[in-house]
C-alpha cells in the first residue's frame, strides 16, 4: 500500500480510499495527497472539502481515482 501511495503522490493523482475512523465509522473518500509520511498522510479530502490527516493503518483500501461518467 505504501508504494502505491508514494506513486500516486509522485504522479499528483487523486486517490480513492476506504477509511475507518477511530470510532469505527467507515467512509469512502477521494483525496489529493499533500504530504506522505511513514504512518500518516496529509491530504485534501473532497468529502469534507478541507485538509485532513489520515492514519495509513486505518486505510482499508487504496486505489487510483476513477472518474465516473454519466450516460445520458
Amino acid at each position: 500500500m505504501q508504494r502505491l501511495l508514494q506513486r500516486l503522490h509522485e504522479e499528483n493523482k487523486l486517490v480513492d480510499i476506504i477509511y475507518e475512523a477511530h470510532n469505527g465509522t467507515i467512509t469512502q473518500r477521494t483525496i489529493q495527497i499533500i504530504k506522505l509520511e511513514a504512518t500518516y498522510i496529509t491530504a485534501f479530502c473532497y468529502l469534507r472539502n478541507t485538509n485532513r490527516t489520515f492514519k495509513i493503518e486505518n486505510m482499508l483500501s487504496v486505489f487510483p481515482h476513477k472518474k465516473i461518467r454519466k450516460i445520458s
